[in-house]
């Protein structure tokens, strides 16, 4: 990738935390061999009560291959508010995918903002999601109502002292390869870019 200034990438150094040797040596691998770039990511969950969830990674792969440098699993856990019959003792399901998508969001700003050279300092990302809770209880007749999401909309404030156009084409890209925003498609997603001095 050509950093902000059209010009080739920067080989060595660290950038938005990024450490910008690596992430020319994937961009070329992929190049090279683009099957490598085929991963797979899964979790198991667990319900004993209620909506009291337990989930635990599992072991993700990249090129067919389980990936050595994940070394162990991670655990997170759901529930719902009381209003919800839950007993709040961890985040719903919906909350749960809003942060995957803030993290994607956000990590592309990083990732890409190191690719083309745009310094950035920090992402913060405010979603909102907009749901009918009718559609959950197949009310008032199932199929009326979506279950899901209706619109997302993210407020994502960026602190950088890059230009307001390098920003806005930063945030362009890293909206557009978003893994978890590209698995939502079919839920309307707005945004828009505060810059923080």
């Amino acid at each position: 990738m050509a950093n902000a200034k059209g010009q080739s990438e920067v080989a060595e150094g660290v950038l938005n935390g990024i450490e910008l040797k690596a992430l020319n040596g994937v961009i070329d691998a992929v190049k090279q061999q683009p099957q490598v770039a085929r991963a797979t990511f899964g979790v198991e969950a667990e319900t004993r009560s209620g909506f009291q969830t337990r989930s635990r990674t599992a072991k993700p792969t990249l090129g067919g291959a389980a990936l050595a440098g994940r070394t162990h699993t991670f655990e997170f856990v759901g529930d719902h508010p009381p209003e919800l019959l839950g007993k709040d003792e961890a985040p719903a399901a919906v909350e749960s995918l809003l942060g995957a998508l803030a993290a994607c969001v956000s990590g592309g700003f990083t990732m890409y903002g190191a690719a083309l050279g745009i310094p950035v300092e920090s992402v913060k990302v405010e979603l909102t999601g907009a749901i009918d809770l009718q559609g959950m209880m197949m009310l008032p007749a199932p199929g009326v109502v979506r279950p899901g999401f209706e619109r997302i909309h993210a407020k994502i404030r960026v602190k950088s002292p890059a230009a307001r156009a390098d920003l806005e084409k930063l945030k362009d890209i890293a909206e557009s390869t978003s893994p978890v925003k590209d698995s939502l498609r079919a839920v309307p997603y707005t945004s828009e870019l505060l810059s923080e001095a």
